[in-house]
Order: C-alpha cells, then sequence, then structure tokens
C-alpha cells in the first residue's frame, strides 16, 4: 500500500489545497474510497494541511496493517468492530520505548477511522463496521481495550494477542478440523468416533444421522457392506433420508463409507450379537447403523451425552462439542476451501453461484445465498483473526488416519 501526495487537483474547483494525497496498491493502482475521502477532506477549507497530512497517514497505517496481516488494503470493505478491536490490540502491544502511541492517541487514530467509514456509509460503500457513527469512544485499561458506542455497543479485546470476545464466542461454536484426531481418540466408546466422521464430511443434522441404514433398501441400497476388492472403485453413494419433512438427497462420500465397511461393520456385526442377548433372540434392525458397545441402538441423547463427558476430559482441545457444531464446522471449512480455491479469501464479498448450489445441496437449503453470505464474512473474519488454516491435505489424512488406529 502506498500513499503519494498529488497536485494534479492544484487550482481546480474539486480542492483548495496544493497537494492531495491519494492511496495505491502495491501495483499502484488506484484505492477508490479511501482517495475520494481524502479529496473530500481537502475540499473543506476548515481542514488545514496538515490536518489533513494527519488524517490520511493515519488511515494509511491501518490499511498498511492490514497488508502485512494479509488482507489486501483494497479490501477496506471488510472492516467490522472486530478488526478495529484487534487494531487497538496491535497498536497497545507495539507501542516504543517511549510508551507511544499513548491511549489519548489511539483514542485519536480511532476517530479518524470512525470518520472514513462514516463518510463511507454515507457515500453508499458498503463495510460491516456496523457501530452508531453518532459517539464512539475508546476506552483502554491495562492490558484491555474497549469500543463503545453511544448505544452502549461494547467489544473487549485481549490484547495479547488482538482476538476479540466477539470471535471468541463464535469460536466456541466451532470445532477446529485440526483437533478432530485427538478428538475421537478420547470418546469412551468407538461408535462415537464413526459419527463424528460422518458428521464432519456430510453436515447431517442428527436427526438425519440416524437414518442411516446398517443395510440400505430401495434407493438406498448402495449403503451396505462391500468388499475390500470393490472399496477402491467405491463412488459417491446416494443416500435420501427425511429432512424438516421432505425428502432430500446427497452423495454418500465413498471415502466416508470406506471406513465405515473397513472399520466400523466388523465392530457393528459383534454388536448386534449383543443386542440379540438383549432382545430374546432378535435381530437389531437393519436401519439402525449405529450400535453402542452393550448393543444398544443409539439415539440422539446418547450422542450428546457422549460428547458433553469428552469436551469435560481436559485433555480435549475444544471447550464445547456438540453435533450441531460439526455442521456449523463443515459449511465454514466448506467455504474457507473453496474461497481459497477460486481466489477469494479475504477479499471483498462477491456471490459465487458455483459455491452457493454446492453449499445448498449439502446444507439442505431451499435458498441458501443469505447463509452463504454469512459463512463468507464468518470465514474472512476468522483466516483475518488467525484462527483459520487453508485447506491442507495432510489435515484431512490425518482425520482419516486417526480411524486406522480404532
Amino acid at each position: 500500500m502506498h500513499l503519494f501526495n498529488t497536485d494534479g487537483l492544484k487550482n481546480t474547483d474539486v480542492t483548495p489545497k496544493d497537494t492531495v494525497p491519494i492511496f495505491l496498491d502495491d501495483d499502484f493502482r488506484v484505492i477508490e474510497g479511501p482517495s475520494y475521502w481524502a479529496i473530500a477532506l481537502a475540499q473543506k477549507r476548515s481542514r488545514s494541511i496538515e490536518t489533513l497530512k494527519q488524517y490520511t497517514t493515519v488511515l494509511a497505517r491501518f490499511l498498511q496493517w492490514r497488508d502485512d496481516k494479509g488482507i489486501k488494503a483494497t479490501n477496506w470493505q471488510l472492516t467490522d468492530e472486530d478488526v478495529i478491536n484487534a487494531y487497538i490490540g496491535y497498536l497497545i502491544n507495539n507501542r516504543d520505548i517511549k510508551g507511544r502511541p499513548s491511549n489519548k492517541t489511539i483514542e485519536d487514530y480511532i476517530a479518524i477511522l470512525c470518520n472514513f467509514f462514516k463518510w463511507a456509509t454515507e457515500k453508499g460503500y458498503k463495510h460491516y463496521w456496523k457501530m452508531d457513527f453518532k459517539k464512539v469512544t475508546v476506552h483502554i485499561k491495562g492490558g484491555s481495550a474497549m469500543v463503545k458506542t453511544e448505544k452502549q455497543v461494547e467489544k473487549r479485546t485481549r490484547v495479547g494477542n488482538g482476538s476479540t470476545t466477539y470471535v471468541d464466542r463464535e469460536e466456541d461454536k466451532f470445532i477446529h478440523r485440526e483437533n478432530i484426531p485427538r478428538i475421537v481418540e478420547l470418546f469412551d466408546d468407538v461408535v462415537y468416533a464413526f459419527i463424528v466422521l460422518v458428521l464432519w464430511k456430510t453436515a447431517l443434522r442428527p436427526k438425519e444421522l440416524f437414518q442411516l441404514p446398517y443395510k440400505g433398501t430401495g434407493l438406498n441400497a448402495g449403503l451396505k457392506r462391500y468388499r475390500d476388492e470393490e472399496l477402491s472403485d467405491l463412488k459417491g453413494i446416494l443416500f435420501r433420508f427425511e429432512s424438516k419433512g421432505k425428502d432430500r438427497d446427497i452423495k454418500f462420500p465413498p471415502d466416508v463409507w470406506t471406513v465405515i465397511c473397513r472399520k466400523w461393520m466388523p465392530e457393528r456385526v459383534k454388536r448386534a450379537v449383543r443386542y440379540q442377548e438383549r432382545n430374546n433372540g432378535k435381530m437389531p434392525p437393519n436401519n439402525a447403523l449405529f450400535l453402542s458397545e452393550n448393543g444398544t441402538v443409539v439415539t440422539p441423547k446418547m450422542v450428546r451425552d457422549s460428547f458433553n463427558k469428552v469436551a469435560q476430559d481436559p485433555r480435549c482441545p475444544e471447550k464445547k462439542i456438540t453435533p450441531k457444531m460439526f455442521r456449523h464446522a463443515f459449511a465454514t471449512y466448506f467455504v474457507l476451501d473453496r474461497l481459497e480455491q477460486y481466489d477469494l479469501l479475504g477479499k471483498a464479498y462477491v456471490y459465487n453461484a458455483v459455491i452457493d448450489t454446492e453449499l445448498r445441496e449439502w446444507m439442505g437449503h431451499e435458498n441458501i445465498e443469505t447463509t452463504y453470505k454469512h459463512y463468507v464474512h464468518l470465514v474472512n473474519r476468522y483466516f483475518y483473526n488467525g484462527l483459520l488454516d487453508v485447506l491442507d491435505d495432510p489435515v484431512n489424512k490425518e482425520i482419516f488416519k486417526a480411524f486406522e488406529k480404532l
């Protein structure tokens, strides 16, 4: 990002100032919004050259910080409350030996940024800083900072790493894929580990999960136990199930069904014997894929209880684990990986019909654009705060490798 002063508007009706700052990206292309803002400031006779320089320098430093964080300055519209709070944390953590910038200076910086984003809103530039601009103040105390609006909307930041409690709350609803191998090892019954794998790779709701058959019939006849030699050529298998009162189809992932056939089906046969012993010789129903260690058909409550137990284990890398969180994580990583694939990660929101359609099929939503937009924004916030890594195959391989140990 570059900030240049130009005299191209000198002595014109546009501006009375001798020079006007212009914001350029690394390819020396004009960054539109900030540059027009600088022109608007220059047109105000009440603004001195020094004030103009101060305002534009503050914005330039902010945009350079975004560049350094991997989010290009041209994507300034992705800024929201969390970004502002993270920037406050950065300023506090990077004071010089004289303690500069002071708390008062930081407050002034945020006021200037507020001025720019308020102007951007008035000029029709869409961005994500949705705070009430009538009154914005910054309160810094010890190791924390708070941005407060007239409506008392508060966002706190722990300056140790610049992350915010808002992002923390979102993250509490989320399963990180690099933690899945560690999570599956903590279950006292392996059936729940296989349930984790299915939830993670399909985004099924719990009620949909328990419609998976041991031996499918009709349209689901492809869901069965295959011989090892058949598994190498296995393709996506049709799975039709009831979802919110309607029939829905997905192509069940062949890699997941391969793991189920090789690792779970033999164990399920053993548990079926225990089911017989408990039920006067009656075999478990073929529409029940998951049986507990004592042969009981697994229920949603049993899953929730088991997940809660793992979450309470001090070795668990996540604060909370629920079936819904794996669905949420599926959508988040799905969008993350597709944005990376299309070189859209960290850029301003642009609707992508291909990604939308694919996500809609997995999530079972008739119209998902609002959901898709939410996840694009969420992914960019996570990525911006360093909470997500882009797709790497070793992570996914480690997840499947964890099931080889079961």
